[in-house]
């Protein structure tokens, strides 16, 4: 691997920010190189959030447009927003939960329907991936939070990355306090076993 480019996007509130630092402990833990920098405006809760990770032979932070490799979307409206990431040969992990946005329920915009969605996405690139990330959280989690975890699992399947499985676990025994571990291990363990 010389390198490898992965987007995660979604809205504050859903780790997407955890779920970058994971990815990045666990790259570091295997001795890979790692960049990530991360833009959010107005996401406390709600609002736009996008964090580049950049494993391998780079130095920059910032992956360039049509670059990604991999675009993890823990909400699938975050996707469409960040299509100038795509090409025709990258991978879309897309969580199929929405989270409406104020202006839609106020009546001020309109949410477009998943199908609409992956229709335009499938003009970039074929290789989408739609996965019930937040089901299985709640699930076997027993929260929608634990959903960025599930997709980190999710992710260690789908794409051959350059860690290792048991390094994500190590990560998260560390990351988390004691009594979110377990849930998220489950969770790290039913999003491998999802795909």
């Amino acid at each position: 691997m010389t390198k490898l480019n992965i987007l995660l996007v979604g809205v504050g509130g859903q780790g997407i920010l955890t779920t970058s630092g994971i990815i990045a402990r666990a790259a570091l833990r295997a001795g890979v190189n790692v960049v990530t920098a991360e833009t959010h405006g107005m996401a406390q809760r709600g609002g736009s959030v996008e964090v580049h990770v950049r494993l391998g032979d780079v130095h920059s932070p910032l992956i360039p447009y049509a670059g990604a490799d991999v675009v993890v979307s823990l909400e699938p409206v975050e996707a469409a927003r960040y299509a100038q990431y795509l090409n025709e040969n990258t991978l879309v992990i897309l969580n199929n939960r929405s989270i409406v946005p104020t202006t839609v329920s106020a009546g001020l915009a309109t949410y477009p329907n998943l199908e609409e969605i992956i229709s335009n996405l499938e003009k970039i690139t074929k290789n989408i991936k739609v996965v019930e990330a937040s089901k299985i959280a709640s699930e076997v989690a027993g929260t929608v939070q634990a959903t960025n975890v599930v997709v980190i699992g999710m992710l260690s399947k789908l794409v051959d990355l350059p860690i290792e499985y048991s390094k994500f676990e190590e990560t998260i025994m560390d990351v988390f306090p004691e009594k979110l571990r377990d849930p998220n291990l489950k969770a790290l363990k039913a999003g491998y076993e999802a795909v």
